[in-house]
C-alpha cells in the first residue's frame, strides 16, 4: 500500500474491511484481512507526523505574524512619536500631535491585538482539528485492536485444547 492517502483515507478504508468482513455463522464476529488492516495501521503511522508536522507549521505561521505584528505595531509607534517631537514646538501643535499620536499608538495596540488574537484563534481551530483527528484515530485503532483481540480469543477458544482428550465417536 502507498503512503498517499491522508489520516481520513486511511480511517475509511479500516470501515470499509469492518463493514466488508465475512460475519461468523451463529455469532456476532467478522473475520478480517489482518494483513490489510496491518498495512492500514503501518501507513496510518507514516501519515501521523506529516499531520502533525503540519501542525507545527501552522503553530510557526502563528508566531511569524505575530512577530511582523509586533514589528509594523514598533514602527507605527516610531513614526507617531518622530511625528509628536516635530509638532512640539508650538503648544496648540503639541496638542494635536499627543492626540494624534495617542491616536495612532492605540491603533497599533488594538491592530496587534487583533492580529494576535485572530492568530491564536486560527491556530486553536488548527490544533483542535489535529486533537480531534488524532483523538479520533486513536479511538478508531483501539477499537480495531479490541476487535482482533476479541477475534484471536474467539478462535482460540473455539479450538479444541491439546490437553483435551478428543471424544471417540459414540461417547
Amino acid at each position: 500500500m502507498e503512503n498517499s492517502y491522508s489520516i481520513e483515507d486511511l480511517i475509511e478504508m479500516l470501515e470499509d474491511i469492518i463493514h466488508d468482513a465475512t460475519r461468523v455463522p451463529f455469532g456476532k464476529r467478522s473475520m478480517v484481512d489482518v494483513d490489510k488492516i496491518s498495512d492500514i495501521v503501518s501507513d496510518m503511522r507514516m501519515a501521523l507526523p506529516m499531520e502533525i508536522q503540519q501542525a507545527q507549521t501552522v503553530v510557526s505561521d502563528k508566531n511569524n505574524i505575530i512577530s511582523e505584528a509586533k514589528r509594523e505595531a514598533e514602527s507605527i509607534i516610531r513614526k507617531a512619536e518622530q511625528r509628536r517631537a516635530e509638532l512640539i514646538e508650538e503648544n496648540d501643535v503639541m496638542k494635536e500631535a499627543r492626540r494624534r499620536a495617542t491616536e495612532i499608538i492605540s491603533s497599533a495596540q488594538n491592530r496587534c491585538t487583533d492580529l494576535r488574537t485572530s492568530t491564536n484563534d486560527f491556530a486553536d481551530k488548527m490544533l483542535l482539528r489535529v486533537e480531534e483527528l488524532l483523538s479520533n484515530d486513536l479511538n478508531n485503532l483501539r477499537l480495531l485492536r479490541s476487535s482482533i483481540i476479541g477475534a484471536n480469543n474467539n478462535i482460540q477458544s473455539s479450538a479444541p485444547s491439546m490437553n483435551q482428550p478428543l471424544e471417540k465417536p459414540g461417547e
